[in-house]
């Protein structure tokens, strides 16, 4: 068992069970820095004042051998070897994590997609933002699911599920969940991903229901009347995977957007063929992406190449690469 003091803050928590130091202090209730969970976004990258650690496989990219040899690691993907000291600013100013009961006030499938949305109770307040992520708690078991709304004052919190035959959650949304009778308990709100307060252009890359945590963020772009430029590609691999596109069109009337909806496995009028990275490439080929940021959110194959291009070929800042990566639960 190994203990983890946190300074300035002195927060001290142990580690048991083997456990990644990010995984033990989210046990704890300890909103570590974090997105992707995955050590591809770098978003949990800390310096180790003391103590030792191995490192199970990482993005090479995110985390170099020459800030490993400066005392930094990633806590997604950190076992620590002995007592370790380490130093995460205003950790006592994060959002607090807690558990929250809410009920179900809508359910709509669409494919093999559900759009669920939950309310809590009006005598407790959740407080996120957008980009974040809840955990759903169910039968002992806990599934992540990215907040796909805005935070606002009626209490609602909408998450996009996949369906995956056998999956311990999408199972219960599909057969067993009823809108207005069905209660869950989440815990969150958890992880850093979110819209940094700028005014740089932004380009907003997701697959799949990589797509809930950028709705999010767009949302309250539009709530705050931004006039940013922004690139939305969205990527999927038949028409019937994408929703919500009426409220696309809707978004490209109030902001200064532009959407490139991106197929790979069929060919309909109106969507580009091929990958959201090559769509990226093409586009940008005599641009600078140097002023730019990138959100990405989807599969970690998706992230990693939209990483690699836009920092090496189109000069985007490392600093301003923001990701979420996706891997289902069952």
């Amino acid at each position: 068992m190994a203990k983890i003091l946190i300074i300035p803050d002195n927060i001290e928590f142990e580690i048991v069970d083997h456990k990644t130091i990010l995984d033990a202090g989210l046990a704890n209730n300890l909103n570590l820095p974090h997105a992707c969970k995955n050590g591809t976004c770098g978003a949990c990258k800390c310096k180790v004042i003391s103590g030792g650690f191995s490192l199970d496989p990482y993005n090479h990219t995110v985390l170099t051998d020459e800030e490993i040899d400066q005392g930094y690691t990633l806590l997604c993907k950190a076992h620590a070897k002995d007592d370790m000291v380490l130093d995460i600013p205003d950790l006592k100013n994060a959002t607090p994590i807690k558990i929250f009961p809410a009920k179900v006030i809508s359910l709509e499938k669409t494919s093999n997609i559900a759009i669920l949305k939950l309310k809590v109770p009006q005598f407790q307040k959740f407080v996120f933002n957008a980009g974040q992520y809840i955990e759903i708690m169910l039968h002992g078991k806990n599934r992540s699911y990215s907040i796909a709304n805005a935070c606002k004052q009626d209490g609602v919190v909408e998450i996009h599920v996949r369906y995956h035959a056998t999956g311990v959650f999408s199972e219960y949304v599909w057969h067993g969940l009823e809108s207005g009778k069905s209660l869950l308990r989440f815990r969150g709100p958890l992880g850093n991903f979110k819209l940094q307060p700028t005014e740089n252009p932004i380009i907003f890359v997701c697959t799949g229901t990589g797509f809930a945590p950028i709705k999010a963020i767009i949302e309250s772009l539009l709530e705050s009347k931004s006039r940013r430029t922004i690139y939305l590609y969205w990527g999927n691999r038949n028409v019937s995977d994408f929703y919500y596109l009426d409220n696309i069109k809707t978004w490209e009337q109030e902001l200064n957007l532009k959407v490139v909806l991106c197929l790979s496995s069929e060919q309909c009028v109106g969507y580009r063929i091929g990958y959201v990275t090559a769509q990226i490439d093409n586009d940008f080929k005599d641009l600078s992406l140097s002023e730019y940021e990138v959100y990405a959110c989807g599969n970690l194959q998706m992230i990693e190449g939209v990483y690699k291009l836009a920092t090496d070929k189109f000069n985007l800042l490392k600093q301003r690469f923001f990701s979420d990566a996706f891997t289902p639960s069952v």
